[in-house]
């Protein structure tokens, strides 16, 4: 089973800087993921750039697919996660993370996380997709919520994003008491020109990790990681 996670800054080529769908269509079917996560997705609002992201990458590689909205930008622009998998998804739902009280200086913005069962290999995995806030505050709400799901199930789980701090971060203890992360050294993943640290990852429990990477090709602002997992 191979699991991509990927911020794709809503289809935003980083080099030419315009919304070009099928590069990262091609940049997905490349890496040939059973299950991809993706951060910042937009979806249909009344603003230029505002389309169904969710279906135009879904369609293009022929997986299915799912857009959690986080918060709406703008009076009418959803904004969010996503999912596209290559089986059948069966059950998913969008947990909205509480927002904390802005105690600190900077930029605040709801977060979500998915849910979303998959049967592969005759198990049901729970994967959960999240984007976590920049704020301290909001990353600690995310990672309540996380660990809530966490302690309520005993699926096998693979939790995937853009958790916006350093795997020194304080914050993530509760995340490595319950999970083992995929990518021991830490491979930087932002930004993806000339990564200098890194915010994105995949974590797992119940199954058996065979094989990380991260992938240095410049798409997205973020560099994908792409895990392979032996379902046992």
């Amino acid at each position: 089973m191979r699991v991509m996670t990927f911020n794709i800054q809503h289809a935003l080529d980083y080099k030419r800087q315009v919304i070009d769908y099928d590069f990262f269509v091609n940049a997905i079917a490349g890496q040939n993921p059973d299950f991809c996560g993706l951060n910042e997705v937009r979806g249909k609002g009344w603003l230029k750039g505002y389309d169904n992201q969710t279906k135009r990458i879904a369609d293009g590689l022929g997986y299915n697919g799912y857009f959690g909205k986080a918060v709406t930008l703008d009076f009418g622009n959803p904004f969010g996660n996503a999912v596209v998998c290559r089986y059948p998804i069966k059950s998913v739902e969008t947990v909205i993370v509480p927002d904390p009280p802005k105690t600190e200086k900077g930029y605040y913005e709801t977060r979500c996380v998915i849910k979303a069962v998959v049967e592969i290999e005759g198990k049901d995995i729970l994967f959960l997709v999240t984007h976590m806030g920049l704020m301290l505050g909001e990353r600690l709400n995310a990672i309540n919520v996380i660990c809530d799901i966490l302690d309520g199930t005993d699926m096998p789980v693979i939790l995937m994003g853009d958790f916006n701090n350093t795997p020194d971060a304080e914050e993530f203890k509760p995340l490595y008491e319950r999970l083992s992360d995929t990518d021991k050294t830490g491979d930087c993943t932002y930004p993806s020109d000339k990564p200098v640290k890194k915010i994105d990852y995949i974590f797992y429990r119940g199954l058996e990790c065979t094989r990380v990477e991260t992938i240095n090709k410049v798409v997205s602002d973020h560099l994908p990681i792409i895990a392979e997992f032996n379902v046992i």
